[in-house]
């Protein structure tokens, strides 16, 4: 009963996490089958603990095989999201690329829009500038020509301008 007891006192620790009961469950598998042999073996010390040494070398084996297949499944699983990530990275991307593009489109024609309109706006400013202008002039000539006396050559380019003939005599022919 003393070999029970020595044993009884080591202590066993089980690991499992983010929910893989698998690696958890196998160690405690692993302890318990130890523990169970140790208890229930006919055989002597020598012998017990050369199979403790087998079957530890055997369970390292086990964890190290289930700890590589977990390995490799988390790398196929980051590989994957990896690339549904980049993915959508890149469908973003495009996204915003067309969205800029269009945007710039759209401001060109806002530029060209605008330089059209300044440029019919500046045409009609100088137009209307030069109606005004043209409209001074002639008001100043009306102006001018009713405050001057009349000359013959005034009459000559009043007759011709009705349609009469002028006797070549000094006076302003009018009409109505």
């Amino acid at each position: 009963m003393g070999r029970q007891d020595e044993y009884d006192d080591e202590r066993l620790m089980v690991v499992e996490r983010d929910g893989s009961k698998g690696v958890g469950m196998l160690l405690l598998g692993l302890a318990l089958g130890a523990g169970a042999a140790l208890l229930f073996a006919p055989a002597s010390g020598e012998e017990t603990r050369e199979r403790l040494r087998d079957e530890a070398r055997r369970a390292g084996r086990k964890v190290k095989d289930v700890a590589d297949a977990f390995g490799e499944q988390v790398t196929d699983k980051v590989g994957r999201t990896r690339s549904r990530f980049d993915a959508q990275v890149d469908r973003a991307r495009d996204a915003v690329n067309s969205r800029v593009s269009d945007v710039g489109g759209a401001i060109d024609a806002g530029r060209g829009a605008a330089d059209d309109a300044r440029e019919d706006l500046e045409r009609a400013v100088a137009d209307a500038k030069r109606a005004y202008a043209d409209s001074r002039r002639a008001y100043r000539e009306a102006r001018f020509a009713r405050s001057r006396p009349a000359t013959q050559h005034d009459d000559v380019a009043l007759d011709s301008s009705a349609g009469m003939e002028h006797d070549g005599t000094v006076g302003i022919t009018a009409e109505g």
